[in-house]
């Protein structure tokens, strides 16, 4: 796969930031935190490409900085849906963790000029546990249509994506000493999977369903 081919096949990151806008009035502030992943993404991917073909230089800095804030959004976005309503301190000891580990990483050890894998296998694996928890409140809690829950998808989008993203780091770091076949197809094949989420991420946005409107009315007594 030629690297122009897979500058095209992350360009589907504009689906979901396409749809999001489309339902800009729809989103609120209960997704705001995942559309502002969406737009960094854009951002990353196509700064990504500038500086790899262009600038001849890696992108291995913004791609750090960039996973860092992604994970402290996708930790909000659970926060604003509710997982932590009660346990407040959980959340911002995972905030804390998440920051220790990347600071730590990346500035202490200096390896914010390389791709260093530790801090993505955390924010991989804390998504996807957050995901499956989440769903499986929704299964226990109201199982109704959860294939039009935009909620749901995107945690299928997370699950989908993070799961494999663990299996790519893995794959990328052992190809740095013994490339073969397998790591080779596991990294070219994460542009498809990174295109399959990024089609669930739209059609989620899409499901949005209109804000509710409240209003106060009288009973009978009062009238």
């Amino acid at each position: 796969m030629t690297s122009f081919l897979v500058f095209l096949i992350s360009q589907t990151i504009f689906l979901p930031l396409i749809t999001g806008l489309v339902r800009w009035r729809r989103i609120g502030q209960g997704y705001q935190p995942f559309f502002i992943v969406i737009f960094l993404a854009v951002l990353a991917e196509n700064l990504d490409y500038y500086l790899i073909k262009i600038r001849h230089h890696s992108n291995a800095v913004p791609s750090n900085v960039y996973a860092l804030a992604e994970s402290l959004l996708i930790l909000w976005q659970f926060y604003v849906w509710g997982l932590w309503r009660t346990r407040k301190p959980v959340f911002y000891g995972l905030i804390a963790l998440l920051c220790l580990v990347w600071t730590t990483e990346n500035l202490v050890l200096g390896h914010i000029t390389d791709f260093p894998p530790y801090f993505k296998f955390l924010e991989s694996f804390l998504v996807v546990l957050l995901s499956v928890n989440k769903i499986n409140f929704m299964i226990t809690h109201d199982n109704r249509k959860l294939l039009r829950r935009p909620d749901f998808l995107f945690c299928i989008g997370f699950i989908i994506f993070f799961i494999y993203k663990i299996v790519y780091e893995w794959a990328y770091q052992v190809s740095l000493y013994d490339e073969s076949r397998i790591t080779n197809t596991i990294i070219a094949s994460f542009s498809y999977i990174n295109a399959l989420t990024n089609i669930i991420f739209a059609i989620a946005f899409l499901l949005i369903p209109v804000p509710q409107k409240f209003t106060l009315r009288a009973s009978p007594a009062e009238n």
